[in-house]
């Protein structure tokens, strides 16, 4: 018996000094798994932002709205949006290279 004590006193113990190497790891990893979603949203934002910006000269030109409610109006055009169900909507863009890369790196982490 005593030496079934020691035995899970040890596993114990070690167990507690391989826990913050493991969670080093992790923090590196959740670093670079944010640092991939950053570069797909900023390759985003670089294509949604001319397109945003014709919107909103069509707003203010066309409707003669203020520049004000044209920019609020496409502010977050091609953002991923929630509906009335609960469900989302996709945003656009999301098929850029650099936000592949950031989703299969997420999908590789989760397993």
């Amino acid at each position: 018996m005593a030496e079934l004590r020691i035995r899970l006193a040890a596993a114990a113990i070690a167990a507690l000094f391989a826990a913050p190497a493991a969670l080093a790891q992790s923090e590196v990893e959740l670093k670079r798994l944010d640092e991939l979603d950053r570069k797909c949203e900023a390759a985003r934002a670089a294509k949604l932002a001319p397109i945003r910006a014709e919107l909103i000269d069509k707003c203010v030109r066309i409707d003669k709205r203020p520049r004000e409610a044209c920019e609020g109006e496409f502010a977050h055009y091609g953002d991923t949006k929630g509906t009335a169900q609960g469900k989302a909507v996709a945003g656009l863009f999301y098929d850029l290279p650099e936000c592949v890369a950031a989703f299969e790196a997420r999908q590789k982490y989760r397993r």
